[in-house]
């Protein structure tokens, strides 16, 4: 690092792609592993770490000019409501007073739990100096671009998507239930 700063344990900076990206040892994710991620060029840009587990992913997901913790969002597959055929997702978010990254945060994690099948957890935090809805707009591209390569890496290294939650019927006389 340049200009005496000190570093931070579990942060190694990138050569030539500003700011810092989280330590991320190489694992197969099927045994529980870690990957990184990153969409985006400039502020807009957005970087972080997913580790699925045997039963869920957790993705940290920062970016902007000051990453930071602004919220957490919480999503469980289910059998979608109006579709029972279709997976979807109920998810609950904690923002921190005075932050607007719930939406981000609820978004990515719907997302990644209803494609995945798993419960996902994503800590969000993306801060752009007077943003407009310009800004807005680019991050929350580049964080559906940041799904679709946890998506496909996840896939790659032949991580889980499942079908119906554990306990969940789908179909057939009596329609859906949960045990």
């Amino acid at each position: 690092m340049t200009g005496g700063a000190a570093r931070r344990p579990g942060v190694r900076a990138s050569a030539g792609r500003g700011g810092p990206r989280p330590a991320c040892p190489p694992q197969d994710l099927a045994a529980g592993g870690c990957l990184r991620f990153e969409a985006g060029t400039g502020r807009h840009r957005l970087w972080g770490t997913a580790q699925l587990s045997h039963d869920g992913l957790s993705v940290n997901l920062l970016g902007g000019e000051v990453p930071h913790i602004g919220a957490v969002a919480v999503s469980i597959p289910r059998v979608s409501l109006s579709s029972p055929r279709r997976r979807s997702a109920t998810t609950s978010v904690f923002t921190i007073v005075g932050h607007k990254e719930d939406e981000l945060a609820r978004s990515v994690a719907s997302e990644l739990a209803r494609r995945l099948g798993v419960i996902t957890v994503v800590v969000a935090g993306v801060h752009i100096r007077r943003a407009g809805p310009a800004d807005i707009a680019t991050v929350l591209g580049n964080a559906n671009q940041a799904v679709k390569a946890i998506l496909a890496e996840v896939k790659a290294r032949g991580g889980p998507v499942r079908g119906f939650p554990v306990g969940m019927r789908v179909g057939g006389k009596g329609g859906r239930h949960a045990t």
